[in-house]
């Protein structure tokens, strides 16, 4: 199976084309992720339709850096024939980014664009500075690419907004998700803030009330919007050890979840408290569509388990 939106791209080993390099230069896909990565194929060296379109990345490459962003072309020609095509063809004479020459059809074949004869199609993919893949169009090679939508597209998934049908910079979106969300998850696209929102669900606790008993099924993840909780451990020998109190912006119910363990701590409402809850599966599958939010959990959960008493 080919590469997917959201998901992490092969690291593969790649021979490129670089104007003023002395000779191939032999990288991996990682090695060009400093910041966002645009990665698109053409279909072959001394075409009629390609060089229009690398000579329009070429163009733009000063807006896509100035974004944060590196180009790199592909096409299953080899080194040589890079060399002699981008040195010959007055029309590339300012293309400054690589190319990669992908003879061995790993890389096209890795990113779905391998044609039966060998060429590619025209496929274009926007790689976030996570490895993840947030964008990929593929054009039959009869088709050149709009450039300035790739820019376009790259500009709305860097904004970190949900982004309407004919975005621009600077149009804002309304927001459509809870504030409480964002504080939590700053480290989560808006999309998937606003998704989350829709399986928000809000409760209230009186004063003394248990939100969470030791030893139950981790089913519900907690917002604290108002109120204060205690985190209670009960030892073997009946005894409460306070573990924590809690307040607004804080969080609980995630160790169990991410662990897969059963409560290790009672939660009591000190005060009235209004929370915001999330169902297990849905938290799950939150964390796991962004690895930096994962990690942020993840040494949460080291924390309060060394918290707990032996």
């Amino acid at each position: 199976m080919g590469v997917m939106v959201g998901r992490q791209v092969p690291d593969v080993k790649v021979v490129c084309w670089l104007r003023g390099a002395p000779g191939p230069k032999r990288m991996s896909l990682a090695q060009f992720r400093d910041g966002w990565l645009v990665l698109f194929f053409y279909a072959r060296d001394f075409t009629y339709l390609c060089p229009t379109e690398i000579a329009t990345f070429a163009a733009l490459q000063d807006d896509f850096e100035a974004a944060g962003a590196l180009i790199v072309g592909a096409s299953t020609d080899s080194y040589f024939s890079h060399e002699t095509w981008f040195n010959q063809d007055e029309r590339l004479k300012d293309v400054r980014f690589p190319v990669i020459a992908d003879t061995s059809h790993r890389l096209s074949e890795s990113f779905g664009v391998l044609l039966e004869d060998g060429s590619a199609l025209r496929g274009t993919f926007i790689i976030d500075p996570e490895g993840t893949l947030r964008h990929m169009s593929v054009n039959d090679v009869e088709v050149a690419r709009n450039i300035p939508e790739t820019f376009r597209v790259l500009q709305a998934l860097q904004s970190g907004e949900l982004c309407q049908a004919g975005w621009e910079p600077g149009h804002a979106s309304e927001p459509t998700y809870n504030e409480w969300l964002a504080r939590v998850f700053p480290r989560l696209r808006k999309s998937l803030l606003a998704e989350a929102d829709r399986r928000l669900q809000p409760a209230v606790y009186e004063a003394g009330d248990i939100v969470i008993r030791q030893g139950a099924k981790a089913d519900r993840f907690y917002i604290i919007a108002a109120g204060e909780v205690s985190v209670i451990h009960r030892t073997v020998n009946g005894d409460e050890v306070e573990l924590a109190r809690l307040g607004p912006g804080e969080v609980f119910g995630e160790m169990g979840i991410l662990t897969e363990t059963r409560r290790s701590a009672d939660v009591r409402a000190n005060t009235a408290v209004s929370l915001f809850a999330l169902d297990w599966q849905d938290f799950k599958d939150l964390i796991e569509r962004s690895d930096p939010t994962a990690r942020d959990y993840m040494q949460i959960v080291e924390q309060r388990r060394a918290a707990l008493p032996r």
